[in-house]
């Protein structure tokens, strides 16, 4: 399920969040929206890739947990094939997700339940290295 993007058309600052629990996925969006960024949300891996062919995103904020694929997958895929940068998200850490969120090409990883102040200021640090 595919939730509309912020109208506001601006490359610099636009994120896909892939998260499929749909109040986690909502909230996210909706913070960062009112932070001024382009927000496009979707609830799966097909969905991803479906978004991710037809507008260029800076950040991806990738839950691990999707229904149709690991989002460690999706993660690795994009970190592969582009040079966006990538948020993964987790249930509590452990010795083994770090890594693994690493190796997939995470550049930050947050643990569920989402602290919003922490997203934001990653989200800033993240798009404050990219060249224009």
């Amino acid at each position: 399920m595919t939730q509309p993007s912020c109208p506001q058309n601006n490359y610099l600052k636009r994120i896909i969040v892939v998260v499929e629990e749909p109040s986690l996925r909502v909230s996210i969006v909706n913070h960062l929206m009112l932070e001024g960024y382009t927000v496009t949300g979707v609830d799966s891996a097909l969905d991803f890739y479906l978004q991710f062919f037809r507008e260029p995103y800076l950040i991806a904020i990738i839950d691990n947990e999707l229904p149709d694929q690991s989002g460690l997958v999706v993660a690795e895929y994009a970190r592969k094939n582009t040079d966006i940068r990538i948020i993964t998200l987790s249930e509590p850490l452990t010795s083994t997700t770090v890594p693994a969120n690493i190796k997939a090409g995470a550049d930050l990883n947050l643990i569920k339940p989402v602290n919003f102040r922490l997203l934001s200021a990653y989200v800033k640090t993240l798009l404050s290295r990219i060249e224009p």
